[in-house]
């Protein structure tokens, strides 16, 4: 099983930040570090202080030289799909190949209203992000790259360097909705993550089936999805491994601990050693 873990950039400092990057790059326990893709604090007052998770990935990329890492997930209300896979694909060679590619539908009402950022209805944020993964797959794959699509339009797009990871960065997929999230993953993803807000293992059970059941109907293989869950922790160790053996259990192939904030600086080496021991 893969181990990874979600250190926030809010309520934290750059160079706080930066020993916790380095200090789990040194530990092979973990697979990959990730950050989440907000302007807002998502679960906190709003004028908390958070940073901004692209702009820390590349600084991410620069100071590390092992470990994998990525945005769970980045919004796609933020970011045009062609400006984000120039973005991605610099920090895939700033890093010498090792991004993880998440992006989401974006869902907080709050920083986009506030910020002047549209937020457009379900539906359409869900028919954008599936033109988004098209068009980044189709730039970084593709010599010439033409789309011609509801929200988007590419035409003679040229698109180099490509990315150092071939054919691209792993695309990743977060979220359980039954209708459009598992068949988007089922159709894009190459790791699709499962949120744990609610310990429930049965429902976990029930949504793996689901992407199972959406890749039959597209004849595509299960095994090829990396299925990660993630939940929130404020650093308990026996929590951690007791989700670790339910969820392993069930068929989960990577564990992300998503350190709340204001997480404790101890705690990725703390739980990695329970891990490395488990």
């Amino acid at each position: 099983m893969k181990y990874s873990f979600k250190a926030w950039s809010q309520d934290t400092t750059y160079r706080d930040l930066l020993e916790t990057w380095a200090r789990a790059d040194r530990q092979e326990v973990w697979d990959a570090m990730w950050l989440n893709d907000h302007l807002y604090p998502p679960k906190s007052p709003p004028d908390r202080p958070i940073m901004e998770a692209w702009s820390l990935m590349a600084a991410m990329a620069a100071v590390t030289s092992r470990i994998r890492f990525g945005v769970m997930v980045t919004a796609n209300t933020f970011r045009h799909p062609s400006v984000l896979a120039k973005m991605a694909t610099t920090i895939d060679h700033i890093s010498d190949g090792r991004l993880n590619l998440g992006i989401g539908a974006g869902w907080h009402e709050g920083e986009h209203t506030a910020l002047g950022i549209r937020l457009p209805p379900l539906k359409e944020r869900f028919d954008r992000l599936d033109e988004t993964f098209a068009i980044v797959h189709g730039l970084m794959t593709e010599e010439v790259f033409d789309f011609a699509g509801r929200h988007h339009t590419l035409k003679d797009a040229h698109f180099e360097p490509k990315p150092v990871q071939k054919p691209r960065p792993p695309f990743v997929v977060g979220g359980a909705g039954m209708k459009r999230t598992i068949p988007l993953a089922a159709r894009w993803a190459d790791h699709w993550n499962y949120p744990d807000y609610v310990y429930d293992p049965d429902d976990f059970a029930v949504k793996l089936a689901r992407l199972s059941e959406a890749c039959a109907e597209i004849g595509r293989d299960p095994g090829e999805i990396e299925v990660s869950v993630q939940f929130r922790s404020d650093g308990d160790v026996a929590e951690v491994l007791e989700r670790a053996d339910a969820y392993e259990e069930i068929g989960a192939d990577h564990l992300l601990v998503s350190l709340v904030p204001p997480a404790d600086a101890e705690a990725p080496d703390r739980i990695a050693e329970a891990l490395g021991n488990r």
